[in-house]
């Protein structure tokens, strides 16, 4: 179809470009979730002709039934709508059955290699388009090391290595016409241990600080053409110490942040979005209304998770001059223009551009090529790594995580790449004596601790807690020469509850790759060559309230 002019569009039709159609669920007023109807559905698409579908609750789909559902929303609408989502750990295979669970940042951080990034970028678009996604949120150019953030970052520590990487794999999502965002302007602080998800988290630094800290990355990926930046919640007093309530005023309901900062200042020109606006960090802030009106008057072009009466609230605000209609024009310009970048006014032009079965045997290669290249032997006071494959018959891999799908399902993975080397694996969830490990360390020849912690995997801590500890109040008290710690998430571990293993491996991820590169490395089939990215000194700990 042709590019719409915003003279031929109604006031109402330029909001839904501003607007997204929430997948599967919607907030009511009092914030209970429901779940629509098809019907319902329909009906609220017609009527707000929303400009983004929110991709997200995909979860055990295979992507052509998801495709189907993007399909039926779309056609409600009359212009092509973005289709966004996260998908930041584990790529397309995070929500499809039928998809890669990919290398993730943290790890493509322990390769520091742009072509593979690029690459893995490229390859996740790709598997994207099989489903009908066009808009990544993704990747996360935050420094921070708090609440399991840093395992959604390239580094915490490394501003041109962040800014690199970030802009290799924005490149390579936006080569297969998959639309990259920077995320989550203004950035991270080192300092702040809050989470906007749960609470008001803050930016303490100086304007100084933070461009030299923060500042330089987003610019550089301004400048190399990223097409959209996402807004995080946290305050700024630096650029806006203004106060609502007492409360200092969230980045994303801030015009000095937003439009003076982001959009004058550097000179983003592409979409800015918010972060989620159900999160604590701005929904304690303001009143529902005034929450949108004030995202809207901050500078911000595109609403996430917005509430369905967003429209109306906009409309009317729009109507008694709370809100200049120049403003909802520019973004919605914004909004098309994105669109056409994207190719979506040409002829032709489909969300669904693959079917799975075409696109991921490359996305495999390049993740287990990744994989090789990410997972760093940490420490080995003993020199045991690499063990003489030859004479490993018996493996015990002990399991301590908050998150049960690495017990039930992923840790499969390493089970069997040690199984399929004719190894014999013993899985044990947590340890519950000193006998019962002294069991296994007289029956197996290496002892694996296998931990995860990932980012709300437990919430607000970025440690095992309560029974996932009782393992280490046993750990390496026998058999400590064949043991080995290794985390697939948070790496903090390292030198935090696993300081005690002499040998140490840090995946930095749980894709199947990475569990297959570990045993690879371990049995001595390949080198391990990855280099942590991030500082890895345990940041303190906090528990959210």
């Amino acid at each position: 179809m042709k590019k719409p002019q915003l003279s031929e569009m109604t006031l109402r039709e330029k909001i839904g470009q501003m607007l997204m159609l929430g997948q599967f669920e919607r907030f009511e007023m009092n914030g209970d979730v429901v779940r629509w109807s098809d019907e319902a559905i329909e009906q609220m698409a017609k009527k707000e002709q929303f400009g983004t579908i929110y991709g997200q609750y995909s979860v055990a789909m295979k992507s052509y039934e998801y495709a189907e559902i993007i399909n039926r929303e779309a056609s409600y609408l009359k212009i092509p709508p973005l289709v966004g989502g996260d998908s930041e750990e584990k790529g397309a295979g995070q929500s499809n059955s039928d998809l890669t669970p990919a290398v993730g940042p943290l790890a493509l951080g322990a390769t520091d290699d742009e072509d593979i990034v690029f690459e893995m970028g490229a390859a996740i678009a790709r598997e994207l388009r099989c489903t009908g996604l066009n808009w990544r949120w993704s990747p996360v150019v935050d420094i921070s090391r708090y609440g399991g953030s840093c395992m959604r970052a390239f580094t915490d520590m490394d501003v041109e290595k962040h800014s690199r990487l970030g802009l290799a794999m924005i490149k390579g999502m936006q080569s297969e016409g998959v639309a990259g965002t920077a995320k989550h302007f203004p950035g991270g602080d080192p300092s702040e241990s809050r989470d906007s998800h749960f609470s008001l988290a803050s930016m303490s630094m100086s304007k100084e600080e933070w461009w030299k800290r923060q500042g330089q990355i987003f610019q550089n990926v301004i400048d190399g053409g990223v097409y959209s930046v996402m807004v995080g919640h946290k305050s700024f007093p630096a650029i806006d110490d203004s106060t609502i309530n007492g409360k200092l005023r969230p980045c994303t309901a801030s015009k000095k942040v937003v439009t003076d900062l982001l959009k004058n200042e550097m000179g983003f020109d592409g979409v800015v979005i918010t972060d989620d606006l159900a999160m604590a960090g701005i929904a304690a802030v303001f009143s529902s209304d005034d929450l949108i009106v004030e995202c809207v008057n901050a500078g911000n072009d595109v609403l996430l998770n917005a509430k369905p009466e967003a429209g109306d609230i906009i409309e009317k605000a729009v109507k008694d001059g709370r809100i200049d209609e120049s403003r909802i024009d520019d973004a919605c310009r914004r909004v098309l223009d994105m669109k056409e970048k994207l190719g979506m006014f040409e002829e032709g032009y489909v969300n669904v551009k693959f079917k799975a079965e075409e696109v991921t045997a490359r996305t495999e290669e390049i993740a287990r090529e990744a994989a090789r290249k990410a997972v760093d032997l940490y420490r080995d006071r003993r020199n045991v790594i690499p063990f003489d494959k030859n004479k490993v018959k018996k493996v015990a891999i002990i399991v301590s995580t908050h998150y049960e799908c690495i017990w039930l399902y992923e840790i499969e993975a390493m089970k069997k790449a040690f199984e399929d080397r004719g190894i014999k694996v013993t899985m044990k969830r947590r340890l519950s004596s000193e006998a019962e490990l002294k069991e296994l360390s007289d029956e197996n020849d290496i002892l694996i601790y296998a931990a995860y912690v990932g980012m709300h995997l437990p919430k607000g801590a970025i440690t095992l807690v309560e029974k996932e500890c009782d393992t280490f109040w046993f750990a390496f008290k026998h058999g400590a020469e064949k043991s080995v710690g290794v985390t697939l998430g948070i790496p903090f571990l390292a030198e935090g509850i696993m300081s005690g293993a002499d040998a140490f491996v840090n995946l930095y991820g749980r894709s199947h790759f990475l569990m297959e590169a570990f045993v690879e490395g371990l049995l001595g089939e390949i080198p391990f060559v990855g280099k942590t990215p991030i500082n890895m000194l345990p940041p303190k700990i906090v528990l959210e309230d």
